[in-house]
């Protein structure tokens, strides 16, 4: 089935910003597409591609070549890469008003309790409460955190800053055999959310989460494309892998 026998048979549309895609905007061979409205990356869910059995000439092909997102800045000093991302993202705007909004909520929950000396109905309430501070940290740190993804001198780091955050790691650059991707699809009520994570392989097949959480697949496509580029590894399929 070509694709536009699978576009006559169901709309297709970008995972970003939901415009409808055009045929010319996927790539068939490679189960990807490239949104033309907001130029997005992204696998097509349920689209099986050929394996190397399947068609030699698919499989000597070219992967895409991923443009640098927005929010990402890379400097190259020869010997060592510095991958820099800013967390912003317009959502956050939105977390803004839910957080005043519930930690408002629960201010006063625990004033109306201590007031009437309900103190087990305050108790009751540090949960809630923990959720609300807990979420204001994150919308705080979306709003002024960057991720530095530093490769030279035999190691690799990630560092979150400059407020504290979890999945800071070093790990030696000369044992890294592969970087890949993995798409991971919650669903609601409200609809379908994608989140994005990035692997490295190391020697005797141990693997490391580098990043985690990235919201735009082209995010975590490029990351590995540098990766790769920089130490110089060839790319090669990985079960389960974020196509590109």
């Amino acid at each position: 089935m070509g694709v536009s026998d699978l576009i006559e048979l169901v709309e297709l549309r970008c995972k970003s910003c939901g415009a409808l895609l055009r045929p010319e905007d996927i790539v068939e061979r490679l189960a990807m597409a490239r949104c033309s409205h907001c130029d997005a990356v992204f696998g097509i869910e349920g689209w099986s591609t050929p394996t190397p059995s399947d068609s030699s000439d698919a499989a000597a092909g070219p992967r895409i070549d991923v443009p640098m997102p927005r929010g990402f800045q890379v400097q190259n000093y020869g010997n060592v890469l510095e991958i820099s991302r800013r967390w912003f993202h317009p959502m956050y705007f939105a977390l803004i008003f839910f957080c005043i909004f519930w930690n408002g909520f629960m201010l006063v929950w625990h004033g109306m309790a201590l007031a009437s000396g309900a103190w087990l109905m305050s108790l009751f309430g540090l949960l809630h409460t923990a959720v609300g501070v807990g979420l204001a940290y994150a919308t705080v740190a979306g709003f002024v955190n960057r991720t530095i993804i530093r490769v030279g001198h035999g190691q690799l780091e990630v560092r979150h800053g400059p407020l504290p955050w979890l999945g800071n790691r070093s790990l030696p650059s000369h044992e890294i055999e592969q970087i890949y991707c993995q798409e991971a699809v919650s669903r609601n009520d409200n609809g379908s959310q994608y989140r994005y994570t990035v692997y490295a392989i190391l020697q005797g097949n141990h693997r490391e989460k580098l990043l985690a959480g990235l919201i735009e697949a082209e995010q975590a496509l490029y990351v590995e494309q540098e990766l790769e580029r920089f130490l110089n590894i060839k790319d090669r399929p990985v079960r389960g892998e974020l196509p590109r």
